[in-house]
């Protein structure tokens, strides 16, 4: 029997209920399961870090794995694996394995050199290099008439965190730059008008805060930044709710950005961004914050420090009650992939946060990596 290292990561998805809202999303680990039959031979592209996972949860069962390099060759050492068997054309159904080898240009000779592991509760594995896995679970034709008693074979495929391709919305159009903001920071950027902001929720539920300040202003030593108040008064909208403003606006009532699409419809609208006393009330002093964040991502652009910045809290899921009039708040609706696109109206400079609060529900309790395109 293979013995390999069982590695757990665990992702804290806070209630059921919210994964429950959106039928046919994965959860932020991105799970892609397969029950294998007998005989059926599965194919998973694994990149750098992914995990496999082998159960076999009501009897042993065994399994051939059939590792391809980016080359073509058959390479198990990229799983940590090394051959120990041959995987034989009449022991599983070869139409797909065969056509991907001929597809790729590859030698489809009925013999491979491949792993065989005899699968009991749970076996994981990792993957050290870009790879495509061939899961085969083998029975000859002569031992068909005992499939019925054959008990299950679940494979997993968990893509590593860093491994987001999967995640990410298609681009919008030709890109100028991106970047990611990590988890509990703030990077700040400047745009033309004219030019298009994509601010993407990567692993869903996470909150960004978004401000910009007017780089002519900025010139002449004045911050003029989006205003909340000047906003409501142009949009006739007092109160967050679903969806967000047509444009948003300076003190001097100047439009600075409009909307051009949003996947999430569920936003705050102007809310303070996160303080460092928001946390030191709760008993949490030094806690990091995305108030200080943005001070220290504008500090290049020499906008002065401030302890609370006004913010449009993308991905913020709020709501006035309408007994008390108290801000409320839940945890964010936003998918992995969902993003907001705003169109600049005049030449900014911006900021975006990942933020870092895990003491509230608004993240999901567990703050994960914003990423911005420009275009």
């Amino acid at each position: 029997m293979l013995q390999t290292s069982v590695v757990r990561e665990f992702s804290n998805m806070g209630h059921d209920g919210d994964r429950r809202r959106f039928p046919g999303f994965a959860t932020r680990e991105r799970l892609h399961s397969k029950t294998l039959a007998p005989r059926d031979a599965h194919r998973i592209e694994l990149r750098n870090g992914d995990l496999l996972s082998l159960q076999a949860p009501l009897a042993a069962q065994n399994a051939v794995l059939l590792v391809f390099a980016a080359n073509g060759e058959v390479s198990p050492d990229l799983l940590g694996l090394k051959p120990n068997s041959r995987l034989q054309a009449n022991q599983f159904q070869t139409d797909a394995l065969c056509g991907w080898i001929a597809a790729n240009g590859g030698d489809t000779a009925k013999d491979w050199p491949a792993t065989k592991v005899e699968i009991g509760d749970v076996q994981v594995l990792r993957a050290q290099s870009a790879c495509t896995l061939w899961v085969v679970r083998p029975i000859t034709t002569e031992n068909l008439i005992a499939v019925s008693e054959i008990g299950q074979l679940l494979v997993t495929h968990t893509p590593a965190s860093g491994n987001r391709d999967d995640l990410m919305p298609p681009y919008l159009g030709e890109v100028r730059d991106e970047f990611t903001v990590a988890r509990g920071t703030a990077d700040s950027y400047e745009v033309q008008p004219g030019e298009i902001v994509q601010i993407i929720d990567v692993e869903g539920q996470q909150c960004s805060d978004f401000t910009a300040l007017r780089s002519d202003a900025l010139a002449l030593g004045l911050e003029r930044e989006i205003d909340g108040t000047a906003t409501r008064s142009m949009v006739r909208g007092a109160y967050p709710g679903p969806g967000l403003f047509d444009k948003f606006f300076d003190r001097d009532l100047k439009p600075m950005m409009r909307l051009i699409q949003d996947t999430c419809g569920r936003h705050d609208t102007f809310g303070m961004a996160c303080t460092a006393r928001g946390y030191e009330e709760r008993g949490f002093p030094g806690h990091v914050n995305c108030s200080d964040n943005i001070s220290g991502a504008l500090e290049r652009f020499g906008v002065e420090r401030r302890v609370a910045w006004p913010a449009i809290n993308f991905f913020w899921n709020t709501w006035v009650d309408p007994m008390s009039n108290q801000l409320m708040t839940s945890e964010s609706h936003s998918r992995p992939g969902d993003y907001v696109a705003l169109l600049a109206m005049d030449r900014l400079v911006c900021v975006s946060t990942a933020c870092p609060d895990d003491l509230d529900p608004i993240n999901g309790w567990n703050p994960t990596d914003v990423h911005v395109r420009i275009y």
